[in-house]
């Protein structure tokens, strides 16, 4: 059976399988709840904290990154055309997790007050998913709130890819790639990763354990082209250059100012876009990959469609012995990030440091990763950690 196929005929989710599993279990109770993450620009970053706060979330889980623009200057000494460089802008990425049933709600109020729906103001989008944690998300109160729109033209048939790399300056080959098929405003952040470079032997010397994470929003027909695409410009399919997988969005805004410089019509191209993708609903009139495209992929090297994304934040001091069980119990391995969590108290905001170790794991070892990780971490116990299992339709890993 080919790949189109087994995605037309998939009905299996590993996460619902995870939930149900777990249930039985009893030790831990798992919760289906909805993900919500902004990339905001630094300067309105504040103003998202204060308003999600608005509605009594109390945790955030902050990490720093940059996203990466085509910016447009005319040539210098009046000469014609133009000169067009890659530049990058600071962002905040905020995450935290709401009930599934009032997810639209909530991403309707910060749609509206974070003016998201504006070009240039950021990126929303929510996952549904399956976490662990000491408490689920408290019931949100609407009655008081003010500002929630109900008439938001969301995208729907989007994927959330994620690549992570291992050389030096690969994030902004990628963006440009992003940029110039006109996909989305690429979203640079950083991690460590020593999972398969651990079983190098000597040639690991030369993979520094320092990894860019290249995040972009495709849309679901295209998403396997891309990827493709991808990999080749990434050479991704090489020894020790990086892996990539993706994960679904249920919907969400895409920032669609890929482009930076002097207007010279009453809108923008990036207006027309973003206009157009309302009135559609979705990305897709905007298709311009077909996998024929695309020289072909080892396709040994992909793994099979049943894939999760997990992902256990937790204290610092114990990054490493997560990823030994999580890599023990059948995980290539894992990629860190450092996080902060934002918290609300009666009096302030505080923030403290915390680690997020993101597993990418085939069908058949999920529940067995998610019940080491479960073991070895503080979740339940401790209100800041949590485990997230969320569903990854397709992964591709080079295999040493």
């Amino acid at each position: 059976m080919n790949r189109d196929n087994a995605k037309s005929e998939k009905s299996f989710s590993p996460s619902r399988a995870v939930w149900k599993t777990q249930l039985d279990k009893g030790a831990h109770a798992p919760h289906r709840v909805s993900r919500i993450t902004c990339i905001a620009n630094k300067l309105f970053s504040d103003k998202i904290v204060e308003q999600v706060f608005k509605l009594e979330i109390n945790s955030i889980f902050g990490e720093t990154g940059r996203t990466a623009r085509e910016f447009i200057t005319p040539r210098s000494l009046g000469l014609p055309g133009s000169t067009i460089k890659l530049e990058s802008t600071p962002v905040d990425v905020f995450r935290f997790t709401v009930q599934r049933k009032q997810a639209r709600m909530v991403m309707d109020y910060l749609v509206r007050v974070g003016n998201f729906n504006i070009p240039g103001r950021g990126t929303i989008f929510s996952q549904d998913l399956i976490e662990f944690t000491k408490k689920e998300p408290k019931f949100i109160d609407f009655d008081g709130v003010d500002d929630v729109a109900h008439d938001i033209p969301y995208l729907q048939k989007l994927s959330y890819v994620i690549c992570v790399l291992s050389v030096p300056g690969s994030g902004e080959k990628l963006a440009k790639v992003a940029l110039d098929l006109g996909i989305c405003v690429p979203l640079i952040t950083h991690g460590i990763s020593n999972d398969l470079r651990d079983q190098m032997g000597l040639i690991r010397i030369t993979i520094p354990p320092e990894k860019e994470v290249v995040h972009l929003i495709t849309p679901e027909q295209d998403t396997e082209s891309i990827i493709k695409l991808l990999l080749e410009e990434g050479r991704l399919n090489k020894p020790g250059r990086g892996f990539i997988y993706q994960t679904p969005i249920s919907y969400g805004l895409i920032d669609t100012r890929m482009r930076v410089g002097r207007q010279q019509y009453a809108a923008s191209m990036e207006q027309i876009i973003a206009a157009i993708d309302q009135l559609k609903g979705n990305t897709m009139w905007r298709k311009r990959l077909d996998t024929s495209d695309v020289n072909s992929i080892d396709q040994q090297l992909w793994l099979p469609n049943d894939n999760c994304e997990i992902s256990v934040i937790s204290d610092e001091d114990t990054e490493d012995l997560l990823k030994l069980a999580g890599m023990n119990a059948g995980a290539t391995g894992s990629t860190v990030s450092r996080l902060k969590i934002i918290t609300s108290g009666a009096k302030e905001q505080k923030a403290s440091s915390l680690v997020q170790s993101t597993f990418s794991v085939s069908a058949e070892k999920t529940n067995d990763v998610v019940d080491a990780l479960l073991e070895h971490s503080a979740v339940g116990i401790k209100a800041s950690e949590r485990l997230q299992v969320l569903d990854s339709p397709a992964a591709y890993i080079h295999t040493f």
